[in-house]
């Protein structure tokens, strides 16, 4: 009996160390611009890339989001039942312009697909003009042992509507926010920082 209880308990204690999230998402973020002086960011484009086998349960109730012409009903219905709308969900999304925060209402776009992966796509305006050296900061995360979200290893920070891309070369970084810890205290979420100039 006594070695029965010291197995259960340590099953038990070691449970959340060997947990892992249920889903696998790379996400990354985009700056929608208006390079008209002064410049301004219109509004930030979030794309999450999820795992195959989660991507495969969209693609089974959604099969036309690979030809991109789900209408508004067929979105919304996505996004409450598989995106960052679902109520399975407790993703948190931050976003800083110098400092202050950013009221976000997001809206789902048309998503993507290779067959494989689905990439869900939102956006939610900002219209904020850069008048001086600006740090617009954007951290998603899940704290959560359902869902693992990470910045996408390629083009994790993009800029869109604009003349050449690598004006912008060096304009974003990566860090971790230290002071939101999760999964115990061992995950820090993950932060895309952009450094804006006029």
């Amino acid at each position: 009996m006594r070695f029965s209880f010291f197995l259960l308990a340590g099953v038990l204690l070691a449970a959340p160390v060997s947990a892992h999230p249920h889903e696998w998402v790379d996400w990354g973020v985009g700056l929608v611009m208006d390079e008209k002086k002064p410049t301004t960011v219109v509004s930030i484009q979030l794309e999450l890339t999820w795992d195959e086998w989660f991507s495969a349960l969209m693609l089974t109730d959604f099969p036309d989001i690979g030809k991109r012409n789900l209408g508004a009903n067929d979105l919304a219905q996505l996004d409450t039942t598989y995106g960052l709308g679902s109520s399975n969900r407790a993703s948190s999304l931050t976003v800083t312009w110098a400092g202050k925060a950013v009221p976000v209402k997001l809206a789902m776009r048309t998503p993507r697909s290779d067959g494989k992966r689905v990439t869900l796509v939102y956006s939610f305006p900002v219209n904020k003009k850069i008048t001086a050296l600006t740090e617009l900061r954007i951290s998603l995360y899940d704290p959560t042992y359902y869902t693992d979200m990470g910045i996408r290893a390629k083009n994790g920070a993009f800029f869109l509507g604009v003349k050449d891309p690598r004006d912008y070369d060096g304009a974003s970084s990566y860090e971790q926010d230290f002071a939101h810890p999760y999964y115990g205290g061992a995950v820090f979420p993950e932060v895309v920082v952009f450094g804006l100039r006029p």
